[in-house]
């Protein structure tokens, strides 16, 4: 019971950030599950919430053919990044993989903290879609995490806000698909983990529409500056507890 319940809280409150900023849902769910039941499983269990909730946001404008055009070539780069990390997962020691976790949303809470940006050239973003993107994808395949350094080049390439949620969703829902499958060639994707997964929608859909509900009643500003506070803290944590963990 005391699982459930706080994969319970873990899910609607991720769902709830995802309701009124856009993104962050997966970063809370492997956070606190992370620090609760451990990182592989926490994997497992993040799939089917994550896959869900990033096809309905894919969906959810008319910008997917403007996006595939920009950004396929990142989303290849990544896809095979996701699959060569996937290789080494269970042979490298979970505590390093729970450290780069840890430095990913340190970094990345940074990032938006200070308002970094970067700015593209138009004649090199195949160059650097193959490298960020084969970076992102090798993050994702040891983390889980899909954020770095995704949202800062798609913020970089100019795409409207509208064009932006859509991009990520597209991104993230092809990544947790991606990540699906090397779960599953890893043997970690276990029927009761599925079970759990799919139980997960019900929370994660709760907290989605109570955060939509709440964004025309919060500061968003104020709202993002608490939220990527909170992951700066916990980034530092994992970071922490890795480095005593590792001998």
């Amino acid at each position: 019971m005391e699982f459930f319940a706080t994969g319970a809280v873990a899910f609607f409150l991720a769902g709830f950030v995802k309701g009124v900023v856009g993104f962050g849902f997966p970063i809370i769910v492997l956070v606190i599950l992370t620090l609760t039941i451990g990182l592989f499983e926490a994997l497992a269990i993040l799939i089917v919430p994550t896959l869900v909730t990033n096809i309905w946001q894919a969906f959810s404008g008319p910008y997917w053919s403007a996006v595939m055009q920009r950004m396929w070539l990142y989303f290849a780069c990544a896809v095979a990044g996701i699959l060569v990390a996937s290789r080494f997962l269970t042979a490298v020691n979970v505590d390093l993989l729970t450290g780069l976790l840890g430095g990913v949303l340190f970094f990345f809470a940074l990032s938006r903290l200070f308002s970094f940006r970067i700015a593209v050239d138009r004649a090199k973003e195949p160059f650097l879609s193959v490298v960020l993107g084969t970076i992102n994808g090798g993050l994702t395949g040891f983390t889980g995490s899909f954020m770095v350094p995704s949202v800062l080049y798609m913020h970089a390439l100019g795409f409207s806000k509208d064009m932006l949620v859509q991009a990520m969703g597209m991104f993230f829902a092809i990544s947790t698909l991606t990540l699906t499958v090397s779960l599953g060639s890893n043997s970690l994707l276990g029927v009761e983990n599925l079970k759990l997964s799919f139980v997960a929608l019900l929370p994660s859909f709760v907290g989605i529409f109570a955060g939509r509900r709440a964004r025309d009643k919060v500061d968003e500003v104020l709202f993002q500056k608490i939220f990527m506070s909170a992951l700066l803290l916990l980034g530092s944590y994992l970071l922490w507890r890795a480095a005593i963990a590792i001998p």
